[in-house]
């Protein structure tokens, strides 16, 4: 009987914490689609800053995509937890191996953004103002000031 309760308890956190996960992804994706048409419809810019903003979107619902890939994870150590079978380990390892390759090409593709919007690839600096970019690093000045002189 309390194996009973056990097993109805972490699967309802189970259930919860996939909830989180589910919340989060709809979040970034409501906020995006948001900030995207508000960027669209708000103002006339050019397309250099267009483009810079996009990019700094894309890498804001990246971030959520990637905190969400992790609370599923979560979520499946939890269930696993109660049904311990090697099936259910063989299914738990394939998935989360999916999420890490998953989380590990999207955070590339985020910190890939990410530098190209600092180096002026994507013509951030000719399109927002200071306070809109995200802060440069030790490495981005030098290379800034490389291509200066």
């Amino acid at each position: 009987m309390l194996s009973d309760l056990t097993v109805r308890i972490v699967m309802a956190l189970f259930y919860l914490v996939s909830l989180v996960g589910v919340f989060v992804v709809a979040w970034g994706v409501a906020e995006a689609v948001v900030r995207f048409f508000a960027l669209i419809f708000t103002r006339k810019m050019s397309h250099a800053a267009l483009v810079a903003r996009t990019a700094l979107i894309r890498e804001r619902l990246g971030a959520h995509l990637l905190l969400a890939l992790d609370i599923f994870i979560g979520a499946d150590i939890i269930k696993t937890s109660v049904s311990p079978a090697w099936e259910h380990i063989g299914m738990l390892g394939a998935v989360v191996l999916i999420r890490i390759v998953l989380s590990y090409f999207l955070e590339r593709e985020m910190e890939r953004t990410h530098e190209s919007a600092q180096s002026g690839r994507l013509s951030a600096r000719n399109g927002l103002d200071e306070d809109q970019l995200p802060p440069k690093t030790s490495a981005t000045t030098q290379v800034t000031k490389s291509f200066k002189d």
